[in-house]
């Protein structure tokens, strides 16, 4: 998987975080997409075959252009990957938390395209 999100016509490059230790299982999986979810502070997709356990990488608290693979504490089968460009409505004002724990696979730099994607939108990692 190359290390691009494309989203209608767009794009927004990724810095892969290599020190991840599931970083690999991601960028081995086949393409990832999903449909656009803008909560403010952050956009994310859900997926529901990346089932990549926990490794003791994970936490709560994020910076803004962090890109992060999640996984649902009420959802077995309820994973996504999380673009952080701002707070939060789960952070207290100063960075963005997420509603379960992650484990941050990269950064990105453009927040001001991505925090303007629309909820519906397709993204696909690629």
């Amino acid at each position: 998987m190359n290390n691009i999100l494309y989203f209608e016509n767009k794009q927004i490059n990724i810095e892969w975080n290599i020190s991840s230790k599931i970083i690999e299982a991601i960028k081995n999986s086949p393409s990832l997409q999903g449909e656009a979810n803008n909560i403010g502070g952050e956009v994310f997709f859900y997926q529901y075959d990346l089932d990549i356990a926990f490794n003791g990488e994970e936490k709560e608290v994020f910076d803004v252009g962090d890109v992060v693979y999640w996984r649902s504490q009420t959802d077995t089968k309820k994973f996504g990957i999380l673009f952080m460009y701002g707070n939060t409505s789960y952070g207290d004002g100063t960075k963005p938390r997420t509603s379960s724990p992650g484990i941050k696979i990269g950064t990105f730099k453009d927040l001001t395209t991505l925090s303007a994607i629309k909820t519906g939108i397709i993204l696909k990692l690629g």
